[in-house]
């Protein structure tokens, strides 16, 4: 039976429809206590803690990583004395359950003193120092690609809130402390292995005494990569002596765990008639009151889309990046590039409005025409025809409407090269890591250090194995999730299909060859003649034995047949196509690029504001698919994702520094109700890259709507805003409409 490319029913999901999944919040251990949060309800202020809890004073000397900004405040697990964003943690207290830990943590007696926040971001720029050893700009840096071509001008604003990655499990661990036998954290951490290093640096201890184990996880999405409850708990247990637990309530994620990027725009689009010359890009970024662990990579990582799949002959981009008195920004689903997305698909629908042609015919003109291709920002796009998924796109949708928006988007998989545009070693630590082993009755276990957010890795792995190896899918226990498993870097960035899987497929074919080899001694026959199918043993049509014979002979007759003992393989793998920023600063942003096409038709009522979406498509071209289920899924979920960002979903701090949507009564969340039928199109383009031809396409869905939706109602309305914010508000599609009939 061939697996690969079936839609073949998640082998996870039985244990989970049975309420058989384990996660952190299942796990228990003697001895443990249970943690909880005392937050600050000023978004600036001096404080002293006159209860007894665990405070700054009790962990002066440990702060949290950042490993790729310059100059960054340092973050203290707890702080000293003065608090910085609402929601900021400035003691813990320890409970015998989670019940009696809330209640110490609500007695716990504070006494505030109120500072005046610095929320605006522009106002930052001139305001005092929110920390005393740093400036509020920390980060300046301006990027300059291809031969300016001044031309005829088209000038925006976009505005880009925040957004909460709101995961349906919050961040959850479990952090066990032992002075003899080191520290073992149950997390569900997306980078397990990173976050294993950066415990090790925070608390002076040998990588090799750390250990972090993740459960079953649901969700992600860049909230996961987030390392502060994971240094409470850990903090918390070194104390106690005890395993310490610690759940995140959904109001502590919404307001003090990760936001997505808060960014303003300033755009500048040099055309020449319909064709696009070039961007000038002026970025005010927000990361509020510290730099999380992964930041500027989400500005970096959006380089190469302001440019995109067009044949643009230049960029400027120029960053400033402040700080202010709101919680930390960090990864979000598409790590930076949504915002990009917005920025160039906006632009290029707006000059299409402008010169009088319509949005496909724009494009069009624009796209590149072939690929391997070389883009003005280094990026190497490996594999796709652009002009191809672009009329696919134009055919699904349909041809003479109104309130039409057309987003194009490259989603890049794997690959965290363009860090070396700030860090100045020359790293590129993107591997992972596959162990295979067959044991005697013939079952095989993978293992991986990287983990799943319930994105059917388990099924993916499963199915690759078992055509590699001839066997069944159901003799394959995949294992992930454990640092002392393979090294690896982790469940992020749409990496998994192209490095993870690579690495598996690699460490199959090795155990396939060594089983060959074996079965070339057990049955005197050559070994490129072996065959391995629904688990037996063959030499051309002549059927030879079985695989679970064969693995019995390994492992029991090793000595009569002259062969190293057992059926085991390791592989581990780099990222492909990685390279470093060269002089001229140009860096290839992943190792490949896949296509998510979105075109979507609304309706706007004009006395409400109210957009109802009509249809909406996606076309996708992530390469060959092991499972196009699985692929759907991702493209569905990340798709509503972005709807939601596009429409409802906004966190909003007032002048006070109190943020909006602390809860999902105020976090508007899209329902079932608020969203189409997608209608999903696939177009296939393999990455020569990749063994199985894969790319990325986690990311793709949630990164393209708001492009989308912001063109469409503009399309509906026949006019263009001067100010994109997203989300759109039913306000501002009014402003819109009585624009365009003015």
């Amino acid at each position: 039976m061939k697996y690969i490319g079936s839609n073949v029913k998640r082998v996870e999901d039985p244990r989970f429809l049975k309420g058989r999944g384990k996660y952190v919040d299942d796990l228990w251990l003697p001895g443990m206590l249970h943690l909880a949060v005392v937050r600050s309800p000023y978004a600036r202020a001096k404080f002293k803690v006159l209860s007894d809890a665990i405070t700054g004073e009790h962990a002066k000397d440990y702060f949290s990583p950042n490993f790729f900004a310059q100059i960054y405040p340092k973050e203290r697990i707890l702080p000293l004395g003065q608090s910085n964003y609402y929601g900021e943690p400035i003691a813990i207290v320890l409970g015998r359950d989670p019940y009696e830990a809330r209640d110490m943590a609500e007695k716990v007696e504070v006494e505030w003193d109120p500072l005046r926040p610095i929320m605006d971001p522009q106002e930052s720029l001139t305001s005092e120092p929110i920390h005393v050893d740093v400036p509020n700009l920390v980060y300046e840096d301006s990027f300059l690609y291809g031969e300016f071509r001044e031309g005829d001008l088209l000038k925006k604003r976009f505005r880009y809130n925040r957004q909460s990655p709101s995961p349906l499990e919050p961040n959850a661990v479990v952090a066990d402390f032992d002075p003899h036998g080191g520290l073992t954290v149950y997390a569900n951490t997306q980078v397990p292995q990173v976050f294993r290093t950066a415990l090790a640096v925070t608390f002076n201890l040998p990588r090799s005494r750390v250990t972090i184990k993740v459960p079953d996880s649901g969700g992600g999405f860049g909230g996961k990569i987030f390392l502060k409850p994971i240094l409470m708990a850990t903090l918390a247990s070194m104390l106690s002596g005890k395993p310490v637990k610690y759940i995140e309530t959904r109001t502590e994620h919404l307001t003090a765990a990760v936001h997505g990027p808060d960014r303003r725009y300033n755009v500048t689009l040099h055309h020449q008639g319909d064709r696009v010359l070039g961007l000038e890009v002026e970025l005010l970024e927000d990361f509020g009151a510290y730099l999380h662990t992964y930041q500027p990579l989400p500005i970096l990582r959006q380089i190469y889309h302001l440019t995109g799949a067009y044949e643009v002959k230049f960029l400027s981009l120029k960053v400033k990046g402040v700080l202010t008195n709101k919680a930390p920004t960090g990864p979000y689903r598409g790590l930076g590039i949504p915002p990009a997305v917005l920025v160039l698909e906006n632009m290029v629908s707006s000059l299409a409005r402008k010169v009088g042609i319509d949005q496909f015919k724009v494009r069009e003109d624009n796209l590149i025409r072939r690929t391997p291709h070389t883009s003005i920002t280094g990026a190497k796009y490996d594999s796709g025809d652009y002009l191809e998924s672009l009329l696919k796109l134009r055919e699904e949708v349909g041809k003479g409407n109104r309130g039409l928006g057309i987003a194009f988007a490259l989603e890049p998989g794997s690959s965290l090269a363009f860090q070396t545009l700030v860090v100045k070693s020359p790293r590129t630590p993107y591997y992972e890591g596959a162990y295979i082993k067959m044991d005697s009755s013939g079952e095989v276990v993978v293992s991986l250090s990287t983990n799943t957010m319930g994105t059917g890795h388990e099924t993916a792995i499963s199915q690759v194995v078992a055509d590699v190896l001839g066997v069944d899918m159901g003799s394959v226990l995949v294992r992930l999730g454990d640092t002392d498993g393979p090294p690896g870097t982790g469940f992020y960035g749409s990496r998994f299909s192209v490095v993870s899987l690579s690495a598996v497929y690699a460490a199959a074919s090795k155990l396939r060859e060594r089983m060959a080899f074996l079965a070339s001694r057990l049955y005197n026959v050559e070994s490129s003649q072996v065959q391995f199918k629904e688990g037996a043993v063959y030499s051309g049509s002549r059927k030879l034995g079985t695989v679970r014979e064969l693995a019995n002979a390994a492992y029991n007759r090793s000595h009569l047949l002259g062969i190293e003992m057992g059926l085991e393989a390791s592989v581990i793998l780099n990222s492909p196509n990685v390279d470093v920023a060269d002089q001229s600063r140009r860096v290839n942003f992943a190792s490949t690029y896949g296509v998510n096409a979105h075109a979507v038709l609304v309706d706007v009522d004009r006395e409400t504001g109210e957009v109802e979406i009509l249809k909406y498509v996606i076309l996708s071209d992530c390469g060959n698919m092991v499972n196009p289920l699985l692929v759907d899924g991702q493209l569905t979920g990340g798709t509503a994702m972005g709807v939601g960002a596009a429409l409802s979903e906004e966190i909003v701090y007032d002048a006070d520094g109190m943020p909006s949507g602390t809860n999902f009564a105020d976090y508007r969340l899209p329902r079932a109700l608020d969203l189409p039928r997608f209608h999903i199109v696939h177009q296939v383009s393999p990455s020569p890259l990749t063994p199985l031809g894969t790319k990325g396409v986690a990311e793709g869905g949630a990164t393209v709507p708001p492009a989308a939706l912001i063109n469409a109602i503009e399309d509906a309305l026949g006019t263009t805003f001067d100010h994109v914010e997203i989300p759109i508000t039913k306000e501002q599609v009014l402003e819109l409409v009585r624009k365009s009939r003015a």
